[in-house]
């Protein structure tokens, strides 16, 4: 039997709760917050915060819990056949997920709520990255010289970083801007972006 869904008061307390709690972060860190803080800021009573959590800890594993589900929840539906060579949908569907909850990547990449949920992203985003690849380069997989695990990593830590300090210089350039730059860095190459032309002894000198 599934579990029931939270009514519409508890979902409003607890994402007031949640919402609190990552302004502190912003603002003082994580381990400076108090739940007294929380609960002053999100206007309720120590009470009703123990009614839906035993500890700060659990209130900052669930929100961001929530954030990779979501992240997910929408990548998974889409059929890998079905998307660009490219993979620009992934890149994309990352970059807006990142500027809709901006104040949670900018914890989680922060590593202010400890470093598993960024994992996990990066983890989720390199194996996309992967079958991607696998689906539409199958023909000159065994002609490349990186392993294809180096490369869905690669794209995932290049993706996560670039995302970082975007989010870290309040967004300077619009979430169709980054995934345009991610693109052409990554797809392109950061020579040709610059309109560079090298040739392979520059890499052996």
């Amino acid at each position: 039997m599934s579990q029931r869904k939270p009514d519409r008061r508890v979902r409003r307390t607890r994402q007031q709760l949640s919402e609190a709690l990552m302004s502190l972060i912003l603002e003082k860190g994580y381990d400076a917050v108090t739940i007294e803080e929380i609960t002053e800021r999100a206007d309720l009573g120590r009470t009703t915060f123990y009614l839906h959590y035993k500890d700060k800890d659990e209130l900052l594993i669930q929100s961001l819990e929530a954030v990779y589900d979501d992240l997910v929840n929408q990548i998974d539906p889409h059929p890998i056949e079905e998307w660009s060579m490219t993979g620009e949908a992934l890149s994309a569907m990352a970059f807006q997920h990142a500027a809709e909850n901006a104040r949670l990547y900018q914890i989680i990449l922060s590593g202010q709520g400890g470093t598993s949920i960024a994992q996990r992203i990066r983890a989720y985003i390199a194996q996309t990255a992967i079958r991607i690849i696998e689906t539409h380069y199958a023909q000159y997989i065994p002609k490349t010289a990186v392993p294809l695990e180096i490369l869905g990593n690669y794209i995932a830590i290049s993706m996560m970083g670039l995302m970082t300090w975007w989010l870290e210089n309040d967004q300077p350039y619009s979430a169709a801007e980054m995934i345009s730059f991610f693109h052409q860095l990554n797809f392109l190459g950061a020579a040709k972006t610059m309109g560079l032309t090298l040739s392979e002894d520059a890499f052996t000198q």
